[in-house]
């Protein structure tokens, strides 16, 4: 892949699994985050060659979750097909803010929204560290909003969305 095109927005598909729902067939609030964060893993590797288990034996480093903000917005069922589209918002020297959607495969409509704010860590010492100018550089290819966190509040961003899709339905 040339570098110069990277994706700035990475989908895959997911299968909703029986041991990920509830006795309604619904996905397990819980389960969400497993579903964001396996899809992300896996297109980082896919789109940008970035295996974040390799990085971390190689470099001693890793990105940990520090929070989360997540709104459901239509329920996922057992054995729905879904779309996972991931992006990475936004950028520090030490900090990336993850934004996720699952979208109904076949409508496209969203069923929830994620943001993931990971801190990076020196595995040996358990304590923030910096990025390497390999990731920033990466970073400020992909980066939807660049460089430095978003004013934005993650309620307003939900809201943009619920909003988008009322205009494209109309």
């Amino acid at each position: 892949m040339n570098e110069t095109t990277l994706p700035n927005y990475l989908e895959s598909a997911s299968l909703i699994r029986f041991e990920d729902c509830d006795p309604f067939g619904h996905l397990n609030n819980g389960r969400y985050t497993d579903y964001f964060l396996n899809a992300r893993e896996d297109q980082l590797r896919d789109n940008y060659n970035l295996d974040i288990y390799r990085h971390m034996q190689a470099a001693g480093k890793a990105w940990v979750v520090t929070s989360n903000q997540m709104a459901y917005l239509r329920e996922a069922k057992l054995m729905e097909k879904v779309t996972i589209r991931t992006c990475l918002r936004w950028f520090t020297d030490t900090d990336i803010l993850m934004e996720a959607l699952m979208l109904d495969k076949k409508t496209g409509k969203i069923k929830s929204v994620a943001w993931m704010r990971f801190s990076y860590i020196d595995v040996k010492i358990g304590k923030k560290t910096q990025h390497e100018d390999h990731l920033l550089e990466l970073f400020g290819k992909v980066a939807i909003l660049g460089e430095g966190k978003d004013p934005l509040m993650f309620e307003e961003r939900v809201k943009e969305l619920r909003q988008a899709e009322v205009a494209v339905g109309q």
